[in-house]
């Protein structure tokens, strides 16, 4: 099936963002690599800020998503904190790219407003999810611990050109669960 043109765009961005940063890629720098007039691209996302916004949340849908029912009867939370974990894994596999909101988390507070807006959003929406998936359990893991050490694992990661800390982090969590379960 043919990807439709703003479904390309959204495409070039995103991984130009996660392995760039928000300011590594430009309306121009999009419509060479796809092969259209800069004109194309405005078209579809008249801002920076627009397109920043749509990729962010298309992203943050996908990734949640892909993380199923967080209080799901028939899982436990190790089961559930495994596919957390492997989402990040996932997201560093991809061309040894980050997840764009780790990059866009850390600059937020220089982003257009929609864009942080939308970042913001996803991890008001991963730290929900936790909650759900923790629900019940006496760890002492918190979702702003569960996203941190996963966040800081993909930033080791990243610089370091070894997944282990990712691997380290997925295996420390859940552990931490299975323990007291």
């Amino acid at each position: 099936m043919l990807k439709s043109r703003a479904e390309q765009i959204l495409d070039y961005a995103e991984r130009e963002i996660r392995k760039n940063g928000f300011d590594g890629v430009s309306f121009r720098d999009i419509a060479e690599a796809i092969g259209v007039k800069s004109a194309s691209i405005h078209y579809h996302f008249p801002t920076k800020a627009e397109l920043g916004a749509e990729v962010t949340s298309r992203y943050a849908n996908r990734f949640i998503d892909s993380l199923g029912a967080p209080d799901d009867p028939s899982e436990t939370a190790s089961d559930r904190l495994l596919r957390l974990a492997d989402g990040y894994i996932e997201a560093y596999r991809v061309e040894s790219s980050t997840c764009l909101c780790a990059v866009l988390g850390s600059i937020a507070t220089h982003l257009p407003e929609g864009t942080s807006d939308a970042v913001r959003a996803f991890y008001n929406r991963l730290r929900d999810w936790l909650s759900k998936a923790l629900a019940g359990n006496k760890t002492t893991l918190t979702p702003n611990l569960v996203v941190a050490l996963f966040q800081g694992a993909m930033v080791l990661s990243l610089t370091t050109g070894d997944e282990t800390p990712l691997l380290e982090a997925r295996q420390h969590v859940v552990s931490c669960v299975a323990q007291i379960a």
